[in-house]
């Protein structure tokens, strides 16, 4: 775990251990105030109740955070073999014939992850990225085929370089996503279980026990956060995979 990932966690550990032990003492303080000790018996169930629904959605906002991060994940990964296949059919078409789109290729792709990755965790692309790739396009529209094979590879390496538009619009829709609008009730639910709370006295092993609730729920409300907007922070998707094949094509096309 990183420094600013391990920051960040303590920070939204702390901030709902505060808050929810601040619930906890005003609510106490008002059933005691008005001396109402009945509540005990009612309040369990309902701690019960509201404790079960925050734990539900709370399971329910991870697990969607989490799905969509393997969506994108899946997403990077078919925008790779995509860049693969046009290289490798840019090679089949004619090695000479099509250095220059190949060399096109592989700056776009080192442009990906050197420009789009930093301008998505600002919520926008690289206009470099978008000029090389127009750049490969424009190489490719160049190419004469010169018999039925060559022919079938330029319309397949033309559809592949299409694509690539595409899926850098995934990652940008992805990168503008908003975490789960439930996310407050979340919030709200676990101010209701402090509440409930308040109708024991405080205690070393309440008070433990609260604290380590609150924190749990801190930490996961802060990875659900972090985890919906997969290009910013530490915690999200890299372009590793787009990395090792810039590598793997330098060396091809030296």
């Amino acid at each position: 775990m990183s420094q600013t990932t391990l920051v960040g966690s303590v920070i939204s550990m702390m901030i709902a251990t505060a808050a929810g032990l601040l619930v906890y003492n005003i609510s106490h303080k008002l059933i005691y105030r008005y001396q109402v000790s009945d509540l005990k018996d009612p309040t369990a169930n309902l701690f019960r109740v509201v404790g079960t629904l925050v734990s539900l959605m709370l399971s329910l906002a991870f697990a969607e955070v989490i799905v969509d991060l393997r969506g994108i994940e899946n997403s990077i990964e078919r925008e790779a073999v995509t860049i693969a296949d046009t290289f490798r059919d840019l090679h089949r078409f004619g090695v000479e014939d099509t250095r220059e789109s190949r060399e096109n290729l592989i700056a776009y792709t080192q442009a990906v992850i050197d420009d789009d990755w930093p301008s998505l965790a600002n919520d926008t692309l690289s206009e470099r990225a978008g000029r090389l790739r127009k750049l490969v396009e424009e190489s490719v529209w160049k190419l004469e085929p010169a018999n039925p094979v060559q022919e079938k590879l330029w319309s397949q390496i033309l559809a592949d370089i299409d694509s690539l538009s595409d899926y850098r619009l995934i990652r940008l829709d992805n990168a503008l996503g908003e975490p789960p609008i439930y996310i407050y009730v979340i919030i709200f639910g676990l101010l209701v279980t402090m509440a409930c709370f308040g109708a024991y006295r405080p205690q070393g092993p309440l008070i433990i026990l609260v604290s380590l609730y609150t924190m749990f729920v801190g930490l996961v409300l802060y990875l659900i956060l972090a985890l919906s907007d997969p290009f910013q922070g530490e915690v999200g998707v890299d372009p590793e995979t787009l990395e090792l094949l810039v590598q793997a094509m330098q060396s091809q096309n030296s």
